[in-house]
């Protein structure tokens, strides 16, 4: 009677830890048995068994519901160099992708620590250009409808949109995917760019928000496909933007910062500032 008690017992913690989320193999490998009898035990019990493409999506935290710098920053990164990618094989296996070249594809990451610290970020050839990306995929349910809610990733190539209103990190991630600072003849200028217009449109609108002096132009690729372009280019609006983007800031493209920083700098030479010192976190 006390070993069929204790094999209750256990049945009912091998359902219970299924029911957590833990995978039919872990579950064997904590009893030290086989994934068959883990098996055998839920569909005794009628627990409904999880398919590969659940296991996959099973949400274990949302690290975007923190609402702080680095899930503002991370949203504003997706929404210009990451995607959510449909496999129509597999239904409900959606997987939030981030891929960056081999310059920065230290926050690839970054973004996996912070995202999904188990997955894998792979380093893929480019042959077109010889060149290498940094790349993951994270499949995560909570995650996905998280971010379908705050910005448009459907076609978002052409129809990109943002569905909250702009902030300097949200900015500083949409920036560092999209965006950079141009030198001609040692002036820096700004610009982000997109095929989407309306995209290009709410950034303008957050900038002039700021008093910022702001371009927008639309110039076409070699395949006549239009891209829009948002440009800053006065001195003293360079030195303002880039000390609102980059103040208290601990995420952000390094190689972009210090090109910004060397520009601040030389002009503080020259006694052209805000009148601010900066404060970047390490």
């Amino acid at each position: 009677m006390g070993s069929q008690t204790r094999s209750k017992e256990t049945e009912a913690e091998i359902v219970a830890l299924y029911k957590k989320g833990k995978s039919q193999k872990e579950i064997a490998d904590m009893y030290n048995t086989y994934n068959t009898s883990i098996r055998r035990i839920l569909l005794r019990h009628k627990v409904q068994l999880r398919n590969s493409s659940r296991v996959l999506r099973y949400c274990k935290h949302n690290p975007f519901k923190r609402n702080d710098e680095y899930s503002d920053y991370f949203l504003g990164l997706l929404l210009t160099d990451g995607c959510i990618s449909t496999n129509s094989s597999k239904p409900n296996s959606n997987a939030i992708n981030l891929s960056l070249s081999e310059k920065d594809g230290y926050m690839v990451e970054v973004f996996r620590d912070w995202a999904s610290p188990k997955s894998k970020v792979s380093k893929i050839l480019q042959p077109i250009n010889n060149s290498y990306m940094y790349s993951v995929n994270i499949t995560n349910e909570e995650m996905e409808t998280w971010l379908r809610r705050k910005g448009n990733f459907i076609r978002k190539s052409y129809e990109c949109k943002i569905y909250i209103p702009l902030n300097w990190n949200i900015l500083r991630g949409i920036f560092d995917g999209d965006g950079g600072f141009h030198i001609d003849r040692e002036r820096l200028s700004f610009f982000i760019c997109s095929k989407s217009l309306a995209f290009i449109h709410q950034i303008e609108s957050f900038l002039n928000k700021y008093g910022f002096t702001v371009y927008v132009r639309e110039r076409k690729n070699g395949n006549k496909v239009s891209l829009y372009y948002v440009e800053i280019y006065k001195i003293h609006d360079i030195l303002k933007l880039g000390e609102l983007l980059y103040q208290n800031a601990h995420i952000f493209l390094k190689r972009k910062y210090e090109r910004w920083l060397a520009f601040y700098e030389s002009r503080r030479a020259y006694g052209v500032n805000s009148g601010k010192e900066m404060a970047i976190q390490p």
